[in-house]
């Protein structure tokens, strides 16, 4: 899985221009008007065509859940899948360990999927890693003790967040996370990683999974 990183003046420069460079590709008049400078994507992303809902999905810093809700016009609810409290590192998903600062006392390791509460369809599957200590503890007691969806407990408590370091990708699923998103096994996911800041200290990182032809008319 390849990634296109830019900082922000190579992007200026490059804005409203196709080009090619190591690793990274860009359609003329097409990624560089729809992706912003905040978004990291990958190769294999940057090739494919999407729609604009697709590119909403990846690309907001608002919360999912509700932009989920708006677009499926049902609730949102989510399942948890995974849920455990570590000391250490081991647990964390591959994509979140280059975030993660070494010396962590414990996180909070999340898989859960986000899915319509009338129709029962599986929207995203999500793995979060929470660095526990840095959230109000009313705030954590309640994101680990029920079902309430991350987006919807920072609006409940006022949580003022700020969210960075997007990644964008194309791949392949696993057979569990085609299971969990209801798909087959050929079918291609698109998929968005990005660290959430709380109170000026990171206080996730968080992958949200959802299939290719999500919203595909």
């Amino acid at each position: 899985m390849q990634e296109l990183t830019m900082d922000a003046e190579e992007t200026e420069s490059l804005s409203g221009s196709g080009f090619v460079a190591e690793g990274c590709y860009v359609r003329d008049g097409e990624d560089s008007e729809y992706y912003p400078k905040k978004l990291s994507i990958g190769k294999s992303l940057s090739e494919l065509k999407l729609n604009h809902i697709q590119k909403i999905l990846l690309m907001t810093d608002g919360t999912v859940t509700e932009l989920l809700e708006y677009l499926s016009q049902e609730p949102i609810v989510i399942e948890k899948v995974y849920q455990k409290l570590e000391g250490d590192l081991c647990g964390v998903p591959d994509e979140h360990v280059s975030s993660i600062q070494p010396g962590v006392s414990q996180v909070l390791i999340r898989k859960i999927i986000l899915k319509g509460k009338i129709t029962r369809k599986n929207y995203i599957y999500a793995e979060s890693t929470i660095l526990v200590d840095c959230l109000p503890s009313d705030f954590r007691n309640e994101l680990i003790n029920t079902k309430t969806p991350i987006g919807k407990l920072w609006s409940k408590h006022r949580l003022e967040t700020y969210k960075t370091d997007f990644v964008a990708i194309k791949e392949k699923p696993t057979a569990q996370i085609a299971s969990h998103l209801s798909i087959p096994l050929d079918t291609d996911v698109l998929s968005r990683t990005y660290c959430v800041y709380s109170c000026g200290e990171k206080s996730m990182v968080i992958t949200e999974k959802f299939s290719s032809d999500l919203f595909v008319e």
